[in-house]
């Protein structure tokens, strides 16, 4: 398996991360960023990790199939 081809997925899965990590933080402390609601943050990083697991599914089909 070339990991080389799960880097867009590895990097999508990092970012959601950083960004659901950075909305509990905000939701802890209770911080107001103005319009911008730590909730906003949460629901952008988790379609973000709904968008890379979809690439990396849909990667792994691909490479699944070419291999036959």
């Amino acid at each position: 398996m070339d990991l080389k081809k799960f880097t867009l997925p590895i990097v999508l899965f990092v970012i959601g991360m950083v960004l659901i990590t950075f909305g509990a933080i905000v939701t802890m402390l209770h911080w107001d960023l103005g319009f911008i609601d730590a909730t906003i943050f949460i629901a952008i990083g988790s379609l973000i990790e709904v968008v890379a697991s979809i690439i990396a599914i849909v990667k792994l089909i691909l490479m699944y199939r070419k291999g036959q």
